[in-house]
């Protein structure tokens, strides 16, 4: 959706422009509350499946700011088996296996695979994380390339990963007060979509 695309580039402008003064450099590790390598319950047991937590895999990343609905879902049951996978919401994603570098958060609670990591963060970092995750997709790519055909960045050196983050909370406050409207505004207008997506298809269904 063009409206999205250009609130993110906004938003990344802006934040180009507070970052490019700040020195302070952290690694994902000492950033984030937890860092979680996302998992795939035992497809043979069918019961793992159906339409209760959103799972997240690589496919659903692409294009996606947020990600409240995915192809496919787990049960209750296929969701509780792995409890330490859960995500809530505004936690980031980002892609490590096969096609790494794509950055999304989470609109709702999800589970991912396990070509997935993703940070839980103090509130105050989610945003200027995103981002800085965002610019860092190329060299995500390069770190996992590793020589082989498929690309796989192992979570010790995703953890690793440095990124600029204010260290004056005074910086923070005001870049978080630009920020969270605009990906608030970005959230909604996904929301919103869905739904005009869901009536199209109901009328289409009922008309023709």
């Amino acid at each position: 959706m063009w409206i999205n695309d250009n609130l993110l580039e906004l938003i990344s402008l802006i934040w180009n422009k507070y970052s490019k003064d700040i020195k302070f450099k952290i690694t994902l590790q000492q950033l984030a509350q937890n860092i979680i390598t996302g998992k795939t319950p035992n497809t043979k047991i069918k019961e793992n499946y159906g339409t209760d937590i959103p799972f997240v895999k690589i496919p659903d990343m692409h294009n996606k700011v947020f990600i409240d609905e995915t192809m496919q879902s787990l049960s209750l049951l296929g969701a509780n088996s792995q409890k330490s996978k859960y995500l809530p919401p505004n936690s980031i994603m980002v892609s490590c296996i096969g096609t790494p570098g794509l950055v999304s958060l989470t609109g709702t609670t999800v589970q991912t695979n396990q070509q997935i990591n993703s940070l839980i963060l103090k509130p105050k970092y989610l945003y200027c994380t995103f981002l800085e995750l965002k610019s860092l997709k190329d060299k995500i790519g390069n770190l996992g390339s590793g020589g082989t055909t498929i690309k796989n960045l192992n979570k010790s050196d995703f953890s690793n990963l440095e990124i600029t983050v204010p260290d004056r909370e005074s910086i923070l406050d005001k870049f978080n007060n630009i920020a969270r409207p605009i990906f608030d505004q970005i959230h909604t207008n996904n929301i919103e979509t869905k739904k005009l997506m869901q009536l199209k298809a109901s009328l289409l269904n009922k008309y023709f």
